[in-house]
């Protein structure tokens, strides 16, 4: 059995708590997976930002986006977080649609401690299937993200839900390291740097991810 919501109170944030802000390229399945995280651990602060729908969210509009919220770089000047020493910024970013412009990003990052892109070849669909599935996604030959999304929906009854099945990060952040290939800094097809972002969130929140992961398996 799987659970159709979560299975754990929200927890507020310690005064030492890390702060994590992910910008999403995305408005819609990437900011639903990553807010069923929201509240599991009093030690961490998720910030989860998607994309606008009239907003700039390429890579480089992302960032922009990024430094002005952060370093109020924009033109109000207004800083939205407080980052500190620690606290770490994160941009989850397709090939499909911007591979070319990914190294920009990653350049900008380079300069900024603790900002760090999360890029997935084609899209972020390989991420989620690496929860529930074992073999290369890169075997998996599909011609964009459309159709790694209805590939993805397809092999799960009811397609991926992201009130449930992010229980299983555990399991996604061994495969997609596991088959995670570059050639340089580009991302390979299948493959997909999200286990990074997964390794820094997951010992915050294994308690109450793997409390709910036995409880769904009763």
């Amino acid at each position: 059995m799987i659970l159709t919501d979560r299975l754990f109170e929200r927890k507020e944030p310690d005064r030492d708590a890390t702060l994590c802000i992910i910008y999403c390229e995305g408005s819609k399945r990437e900011p639903q997976y990553f807010k069923y995280f929201e509240g599991l651990s009093s030690r961490i602060i998720l910030e989860v930002v998607e994309a606008e729908s009239q907003g700039d969210n390429s890579p480089s509009g992302l960032y922009q986006q990024a430094c002005s919220d952060i370093e109020g770089s924009g033109p109000d000047s207004l800083v939205k977080y407080e980052v500190g020493e620690g606290d770490q910024v994160w941009f989850v970013i397709y090939t499909d649609m911007w591979g070319s412009h990914i190294p920009l990003l990653r350049l900008g990052c380079a300069g900024k401690t603790n900002w760090h892109v999360a890029q997935s070849n084609p899209c972020f669909e390989v991420w989620l299937y690496y929860h529930l599935f074992v073999e290369d996604a890169a075997s998996v030959v599909l011609a964009d993200c459309t159709t790694w999304k209805n590939h993805v929906n397809a092999m799960l009854p009811g397609g991926f839900d992201s009130r449930k099945h992010p229980i299983y990060i555990s399991d996604a952040i061994a495969n997609a390291q596991r088959y995670f290939r570059t050639a340089g800094e580009e991302v390979l097809y299948g493959s997909t740097e999200m286990f990074k972002l997964g390794k820094t969130l997951y010992p915050m929140i294994a308690s109450a991810v793997e409390r709910a992961r036995r409880i769904s398996s009763l």
